[in-house]
This record gives structure tokens, C-alpha cells and sequence, in this order.
């Protein structure tokens, strides 16, 4: 029969062992937690004022209130913005890989300008087009070669910037030292084409400038058509 003194002894032990893994097994868990890189940290800007129109809420692609998504390409664009250069670039999403789309450029009353047939899902206006002029407005829509899928969406619309808020902004791009400082004249003046198209070169230049890729995320989660398009950058920014 055991001692009173070897049964103490024995628990003694026993707890012993079991506080020192715990200890043990807390250290390894701070350890692989410090070990496991951080999730980047979304801090957003307060972004704002690049959906002028005052029907900001619905997407580029309603019609009437239905749905025209399914297979229809995206205007990742504001229903209403602004744009500096009059050789803007415009981007969408295309309905099918590889698919011909015929980009098509308006007057505000919706007399065709321009218009050609791609497969890419971007374009930069042609400088020998019809010139687009300070202070007036525009739209722009993409239509798919194959529309059973949904057909081409509503147009969106752009004003160049004139007058003005045209001769500061020339002002300031000449001050700017930087092309990020640049970008950040766009930022300010809610100049959305021209601010996006900014921080795309950058990322051209430099796949891993961190504060670009910020930017560009930033601006794109201020409209719900480009919200999609954040996550991408977002993933760039540690």
C-alpha cells in the first residue's frame, strides 16, 4: 500500500507535467501565429464624387430594373463621369473570351463618332478620331458579336473636362513631380478615366508598386461595377 508522502509526490508530478504542456502547447500556438504573415490591412480612403449621375445606384447594365448581367459585357465606368485627355481609355469585361465587340462612341445625343471591332477588352480613343472637345459630353457602350447571352449593355456616359477646372488641373499636372503625384491630381479633381489609367501605367511599370495597386483599389471600390476588380489589387498590398 502506498505512502500518503508517494501519492502526494505522484500528483505532484502529474500536475506538474500537465501545467508544463500547457505552457508548451501556448508558446507553439503564439509561435505559429507570429510565423503566419498578416492579412493585409484594407485601409480604404474615403473616396467619393466619381458617379456624377444622380442615378448612381443602379448598375451600368439595368434597364427598367431588370437585370441585364447574364453574359453582357461590364462598363467598368461610372454611368456618369469625368475624364482629362481626350484620348481616353475605356475598359469593360468581356461577355466571352476572345469575343469580337464592337466599341461604339456617341454624342450625347447618340449620334455615332466612332466605332471598331475588337476581341480585346479595352481601348485607348484613337488620337487621328473625331476629336472629343473640352466641356462637352459623350457615352460609349461595347456590343457583343454573339448577344444571345445577354446583348450589349446600356451606355455610359463622360464629360472632358473644360474651362476652369481644366486650366487648374494643367496647373497642377505641371507641378506634380511624380507620376503617382500625377494620379493624385486625378484622385482630387474626381477625374475617374484619367486617375484609373494613371495608376494602371504604374502597375505596367512596376507590377509591385504597393501604393498603386492601394489606389487603384481604392478607386475602384467606389463604384459597384468595379468593386470586383478591388480584390485583385488588394491582394498586392501587404
Amino acid at each position: 500500500m502506498k505512502s500518503k508522502f508517494a501519492v502526494v509526490s505522484g500528483l505532484r508530478l502529474a500536475l506538474g507535467c500537465w501545467l508544463l504542456s500547457q505552457t508548451l502547447g501556448l508558446a507553439a500556438v503564439a509561435f505559429a501565429q507570429s510565423a503566419t504573415p498578416a492579412a493585409p490591412t484594407r485601409v480604404r480612403a474615403k473616396l467619393d464624387g466619381f458617379e456624377l449621375s444622380p442615378k448612381s445606384g443602379k448598375s451600368a447594365n439595368q434597364v427598367g430594373g431588370a437585370s441585364r448581367d447574364l453574359g453582357s459585357p461590364k462598363l467598368f465606368a461610372p454611368n456618369l463621369g469625368k475624364a482629362f485627355s481626350t484620348t481616353p481609355e475605356f475598359h469593360w469585361s468581356a461577355a466571352e473570351p476572345n469575343g469580337k465587340v464592337t466599341f461604339r462612341l456617341s454624342s450625347e445625343e447618340g449620334q455615332t463618332l466612332y466605332e471598331t471591332t475588337i476581341t480585346a477588352d479595352s481601348l485607348r480613343y484613337p488620337g487621328d478620331a473625331p476629336a472629343l472637345l473640352p466641356g462637352k459630353t459623350y457615352q460609349w457602350t461595347v456590343v457583343p458579336e454573339n448577344d444571345v447571352l445577354g446583348g450589349a449593355p446600356k451606355p455610359v456616359s463622360f464629360q472632358i473636362v473644360g474651362g476652369a477646372e481644366r486650366d487648374e488641373i494643367q496647373i497642377a499636372l505641371k507641378d506634380a513631380p511624380t507620376p503617382g503625384a500625377a494620379a493624385e491630381v486625378f484622385v482630387k479633381h474626381h477625374i475617374w478615366y484619367d486617375a484609373v489609367q494613371r495608376y494602371s501605367d504604374l502597375i505596367a511599370k512596376m507590377p509591385d508598386d504597393q501604393d498603386a495597386h492601394r489606389m487603384r483599389a481604392e478607386l475602384y471600390e467606389t463604384l459597384p461595377v468595379t468593386k470586383p476588380l478591388a480584390d485583385a489589387d488588394w491582394r498586392m498590398v501587404h
